[in-house]
């Protein structure tokens, strides 16, 4: 029985690890990778612009000819009799008298089939051309989505880099906070310090191992908002070696901006909007040939004693609009308008855009310089730090003194990682518009 408990519990734990696997990732640019092809909203965009794909090569089919077949068969139950002056059929028939006489036969069979050609319609050509700039939109969708994403993977990801750093000096401070409350509570037994002391010491260890707590925690909250936005149920790991080093970016040569292209495309649309309302003036010419052919018979299926009656013939026709009253006149004028304001909201979009790029560079210079400077005052606290421990080691200076000494040093770790999740911030940001999205 032992036995067999101990191979099931094997058993349970070779399908737990063999279900839950594993994602490791060493950069943030290997997150966006597989967030490019994982994301759901990503693949929705993905979908649409193959539709738009499709509506392109829609777009294109109605240039070519309409050629269209059709047949039908009728039986005449009973053919209708006419009436005909009686002399047709007998010459001797008093004048002025009628008979009956049927003519027709039961079976009619009717074929035909036609095509026709548009030698000139321009509404089909802007169709082509709106349906093209479409496409372009969904694609640029895409990129446009891609940003979004990458900012939100990048936080997330800066956001689990900060809190290691969090959890490290955490650690740290529980372990010199609990040495420091172990030493004061010994000198309290020995009636060196006051309680007031003791209790400052056991403060700052239960708020290290507060802080601890919280930072573990955050880290895998910030993994499982990761892995919603991978759309995966897999655990995730991380490496975070050397990750929190600035790194000076020299090229400041940013990548176009998916919300210009956007709005530039948006532009181009409503233009060719306006160019097709006016195109709705422009005459339609058109080659049009049409087959028909009857074939009549007496007995069904049998068409040795039928009769058949073909037509055929080709044309060209011209249709013009002469009045409509005036709607068409009025969607000039609207598309017109419209295509105004795009012109000016693109204007805008590369305005914002160009003073975007410009404050990205500047607060990432600043943050940049910030972080060096909480680098090197947060050694110097950290050497305070030490110090005042071995004085006090010494008894050079007392407990009270060096309790402050470490409260100042995590005062200071504060603002260190405050300057840390600054420069995180504005480094993706950075790093987002430095990337070409529209590949």
């Amino acid at each position: 029985m032992k036995r067999r408990m101990i191979i099931l519990l094997l058993s349970s734990l070779f399908v737990f690890y063999t279900g839950h696997a594993q994602l490791q990732f060493s950069s943030l640019q290997e997150i966006w990778s597989y967030a490019d092809q994982h994301n759901i909203q990503i693949i929705t965009h993905r979908a649409a612009k193959s539709v738009a794909d499709k509506s392109v090569q829609q777009a294109y089919a109605a240039v070519f000819p309409v050629i269209s077949a059709n047949g039908a068969f009728t039986d005449n139950l009973t053919i209708q009799s006419t009436l005909i002056p009686a002399n047709l059929l007998n010459p001797a028939a008093p004048a002025g008298t009628y008979a009956e006489a049927t003519f027709g036969k039961r079976y009619i069979y009717n074929a035909g089939g036609s095509a026709q050609f548009d030698l000139l319609n321009t509404k089909d050509w802007f169709a082509i051309k709106s349906e093209k700039l479409s496409r372009e939109i969904a694609a640029l969708n895409i990129a446009r989505s891609k940003a979004d994403l990458h900012e939100q993977l990048a936080n997330s990801f800066y956001s689990y880099l900060l809190l290691s750093k969090a959890e490290e000096l955490s650690r740290e401070n529980l372990q010199t906070a609990t040495e420091l409350y172990v030493i004061a509570k010994n000198k309290f037994t020995e009636g060196l310090v006051s309680e007031v002391t003791v209790n400052t010491a056991l403060i700052n260890e239960q708020k290290a191992a507060k802080s601890l707590d919280i930072a573990v925690e955050n880290k895998q909250l910030q993994l499982n908002s990761i892995k919603l936005v991978l759309n995966t149920s897999d655990n995730i790991s991380i490496s975070v070696d050397a990750a929190t080093e600035p790194v000076f970016i020299a090229d400041t040569v940013f990548a176009e901006d998916p919300n210009v292209k956007i709005s530039y495309t948006q532009m181009l649309v409503s233009k060719t909007q306006w160019q097709s309302s006016k195109a709705a003036f422009a005459p339609t010419i058109s080659a049009v040939y049409q087959y028909n052919t009857q074939i009549a018979a007496s007995d069904f299926l049998k068409f040795g004693n039928s009769n058949t009656t073909p037509q055929q013939y080709w044309g060209l026709r011209l249709s013009m609009p002469i009045f409509g009253g005036n709607s068409k006149r009025y969607q000039v004028q609207k598309s017109k308008t419209d295509y105004t304001l795009k012109q000016k909201q693109y204007d805008n979009a590369r305005l914002q855009s160009d003073i975007n790029n410009q404050n990205i560079l500047l607060a990432y210079n600043s943050s940049l310089n910030a972080f060096e400077k909480s680098k090197n005052i947060l050694s110097l606290y950290q050497s305070n730090d030490l110090h005042a421990a071995r004085r006090m080691n010494e008894g050079i200076i007392s407990m009270d003194d060096r309790l402050k000494v470490y409260t100042d040093l995590i005062t200071n770790q504060n603002e260190y990682l405050q300057s840390m999740s600054d420069y995180f911030i504005q480094h993706y940001r950075l790093q987002i518009r430095q990337t070409n999205l529209l590949q």
